[in-house]
């Protein structure tokens, strides 16, 4: 769901990182890394609550479906869980150097990350669909007879829907990266990508942008801020390796085989239905605090 923005950068980190590292995490612990900014995956919060984990060396916490999954992890597998908040293009090289020995932030499990470190298996597998007005969307529904949960629309349809729209994301997720693969090319315009969902969906309240897409447990969240819904689509027409893209796994370590098969032995006893739960309470949340 996140894209890693560069090998160039990683190397980089890597390099300063090993100049000031004097501490390195072994698995006795849940040492993880996020940034704490990407709902409702994983975001910043003042006070404590029973959904809550204390971000390291800071009086703040943070709040998020990557934090359930955290505290799951940590009872099941008996281990004290530490958060670090990172910023993205950090994640990778503080876990090839041992200051933390998992990132669980939202990431996908590609070819190109997989030269750098290893993966679980997912611990989240999503939709793609589409943050628009409601009234936008009820005119939508109206005139494909598509659109809906039971009902979703095409891409021929969507081709047709986005052409000559401004359509928006978060930068640096694979969202944004939909946009000029698959609808610039038909007419859709791509206005410049918002730090945030929060902001990018602002901009679609406001007119500003006519859609963003997203995975599907962030839009939901972002309906919360009132007048808009979830345009949902049949996403076939993404590539296998754009379908992969929806899921997102654990990064650790590259030979870390310990860590890695307690990891997803809990995993498999972590339900399709307490995910969802766990996801549907999280995105709740995300919207009172977007």
């Amino acid at each position: 769901m996140r894209k890693f923005l560069g090998v160039v950068l990683g190397l980089v980190g890597a390099l300063s990182l090993a100049s000031c590292n004097t501490t390195s995490v072994t698995n006795d612990k849940l040492v993880i890394g996020m940034e704490c900014a990407y709902q409702p995956f994983n975001w910043t919060v003042n006070s404590a609550s029973d959904y809550t984990l204390p971000i390291a060396n800071t009086n703040q916490f943070v709040d998020g479906y990557d934090i359930q999954v955290a505290k799951y992890l940590g009872e099941k597998l008996d281990r004290e869980v530490v958060i670090r908040k990172l910023e993205w293009d950090a994640l990778i090289p503080e876990l090839q150097n041992d200051g933390i020995n998992m990132v669980l932030a939202g990431m996908t499990d590609t070819a190109e990350r997989r030269e750098s470190i290893d993966f679980t298996n997912p611990y989240l597998e999503s939709d793609l669909a589409f943050l628009i007005s409601t009234e936008n969307y009820n005119a939508a529904v109206a005139k494909y007879g598509e659109g809906t949960a039971d009902n979703p629309m095409s891409y021929e349809n969507l081709k047709d829907l986005f052409n000559g729209k401004q359509l928006i994301c978060q930068a640096n997720v694979v969202g944004d990266d939909f946009i000029d693969t698959y609808f610039v090319p038909y007419g859709a315009k791509h206005s410049s990508p918002a730090q945030t969902y929060p902001l990018a969906a602002a901009d679609v309240k406001s007119g500003a942008a006519f859609a963003m897409p997203a995975e599907l447990p962030v839009i939901q969240a972002m309906t919360n801020l009132g007048g808009l819904s979830v345009l949902y689509v049949n996403y076939d027409f993404l590539s296998e390796e754009d379908q992969n893209g929806m899921k997102v796994s654990i990064g650790i370590k590259k030979g870390n085989t310990e860590l890695c098969d307690l990891l997803n032995g809990a995993l498999a006893e972590l339900t399709d239905e307490m995910r969802s739960e766990m996801m549907g309470a999280a995105a709740t949340r995300s919207a009172e605090n977007a």
